[in-house]
């Protein structure tokens, strides 16, 4: 028998929670030596963030959702 929707949702958000937490705070970490980086770095980096957060904040969403 397939797992309910639910499930599969609730355990997709729990698996994609914890390394795209690391990915962000390792971008971040990073950026902490922004001076020291050259421009494409820096620039990188904040996709990085940029995209993390967006992918965090669509988790939360469907933590709101359902």
């Amino acid at each position: 028998m397939a797992a309910p929707d639910g499930d599969i949702i609730r355990t997709l958000r729990h698996d994609l929670s914890n390394p795209l937490a690391a990915i962000l705070a390792e971008a971040q970490l990073l950026l902490l030596d922004e001076a020291t980086l050259d421009a494409e770095t820096v620039e990188g980096l904040r996709e990085i963030e940029s995209l993390a957060r967006r992918m965090r904040d669509m988790l939360a969403a469907t933590r709101a959702a359902g």
